[in-house]
């Protein structure tokens, strides 16, 4: 199991990456909202817990926190969330466990290949949301995840692969504190298995590496056999797990 300081460094890189729009301690715990239908950006990061407090109680001042604005609670549970007895605590509140999930890891010390034909942008621009974007995407949803791609406060690119005027695919990687962080990765259903996703991936380390990066990191969902395969090809391997509780 990965030590609580490399969680914490890793989990620091990914709040860079992935900003809320607003946060709060509660407890310790950093209480994090930004919508976007995204469990990390609205959830309790749980990797620190002050002595003494009450669990149960910190709990209930999640819950109010979140019902103030509409959602769920929701825990972020690394390998290391605090206190120990949590997750068990919130299984008896009648919390379900949602997504497991693996953080991996690589060196970007050797020379990374660029692929050809991928455009690197600044600011999401329509191509690359249409990329990314789900099917069940509305446009609230898009406004919000652009929103989010705008709260980014480090050195950042959008890669994007074009093809016949269509984006085919795109991911984004965010450079900070040494790490390339990348996130945001797909691509449309009729463009998969050509290596599209591939070649996005490539271009983003080779960035990454430019900027200064020393390894880069990724999240992947414990039941996404594709997108893990792809990882591992890359040499991305587990450092930690966590998963979400939610009611």
């Amino acid at each position: 199991m990965a030590s609580r300081e490399t969680v914490a460094r890793l989990e620091r890189a990914g709040l860079w990456a992935w900003p809320p729009a607003e946060t709060a301690s509660i407890a310790g715990w950093l209480a994090r909202a930004g919508g976007a239908a995204s469990r990390r950006l609205n959830s309790v990061a749980t990797l620190n817990f002050e002595e003494g407090a009450d669990p149960e109680n910190a709990v209930r001042q999640a819950e109010a926190w979140y019902a103030a604005r509409g959602l769920p609670a929701c825990f972020h549970l690394t390998d290391v969330a605090v206190p120990e007895e949590l997750d068990a605590l919130l299984a008896a509140r009648g919390y379900r466990l949602l997504t497991p999930t693996e953080v991996r890891l690589r060196p970007l010390g050797e020379e990374i290949p660029a692929a050809a034909g991928i455009t690197l942008e600044t600011r999401p621009r329509a191509g690359f949301m249409n990329a990314i974007a789900e099917p069940h995407w509305d446009a609230r949803l898009r406004a919000e995840r652009a929103a989010t791609f705008a709260r980014i406060r480090r050195p950042h690119v959008f890669a994007v692969d074009f093809r016949d005027g269509i984006a085919a695919a795109g991911g984004v990687c965010v450079v900070t504190e040494g790490i390339a962080v990348i996130h945001s990765m797909r691509t449309r259903p009729e463009y998969r298995r050509q290596g599209r996703a591939r070649a996005v991936l490539a271009r983003l380390l080779a960035w990454g590496a430019a900027m200064g990066a020393r390894e880069a990191m990724l999240q992947v969902r414990e039941d996404n056999a594709a997108a893990r395969n792809l990882y591992e090809a890359f040499g991305f391997a587990p450092v930690y797990r966590y998963r979400y509780r939610q009611p």
